[in-house]
């Protein structure tokens, strides 16, 4: 008696063997981006977890238990108090957090040596710097007025010495030298153009960066 296949076998029998290996192929290869997309996704929560922690609406710090104020709103509290509280500013970037200090509420012009009130605001800043595994990156910037004298013969030695003297400080204070980076760009980084007094004395800036973990 003749055996007879069914509809499905018939159709098993025409489908080429390479099929399958193509199948399994692609399988693979959207597995492998799914994976790249997940740790794409986790860096960016990493990013954000840590833009949180800067936000003044608790909770919301990977670094603080949950319930307490955030950073930023404890750095503004203390800051009102401050003599100097109109002329430091925090945002979020792609960089980090950057605290960003005016000039004048660290230095004297043309000079490197932080003020007392300075001092003050660093006091402050610093101590929340010790809960925090982050790397921080520290960068001088002046305007474009060129400066010419027997220590800083331009803003590039200007710019750098103010940044290492932030550095040389939260060392001091307790604060990892192998977590910090210093950099003077001197005024080739500005936040606005230099066309009046009052841009002019926003790009002279003293930028501390902490970069998301």
């Amino acid at each position: 008696m003749p055996i007879i296949e069914d509809d499905e076998e018939k159709e098993c029998e025409q489908i080429p063997g390479w099929i399958f290996t193509y199948g399994d192929l692609v399988t693979l290869l959207l597995v492998f981006f799914i994976l790249l997309f997940s740790f794409c996704k986790l860096d960016i929560e990493k990013f954000k977890s840590v833009a949180e922690a800067f936000k003044p609406l608790p909770p919301g710090t990977p670094f603080f238990n949950e319930g307490n104020p955030s950073v930023l709103e404890n750095i503004a509290k203390r800051m009102e108090t401050s003599e100097i509280s109109e002329e430091v500013y925090i945002t979020v970037d792609e960089r980090g957090v950057v605290v960003s200090f005016k000039d004048s509420a660290l230095f004297r012009s043309g000079s490197a040596d932080i003020l007392p009130k300075g001092l003050e605001s660093l006091n402050i800043f610093v101590k929340y710097l010790y809960a925090m595994p982050n790397e921080i990156i520290i960068e001088g910037h002046t305007d474009d007025q060129p400066i010419s004298s027997r220590q800083y013969p331009s803003n590039w030695e200007l710019s750098s010495a103010r940044a290492s003297s932030v550095a040389r400080f939260l060392e001091d204070s307790g604060v990892k030298g192998t977590r910090i980076q210093v950099t003077g760009y001197g005024p080739y980084r500005p936040r606005f153009h230099n066309d009046t007094p009052e841009k002019r004395a926003l790009n002279r800036r003293m930028d501390v960066i902490l970069k998301p973990d």
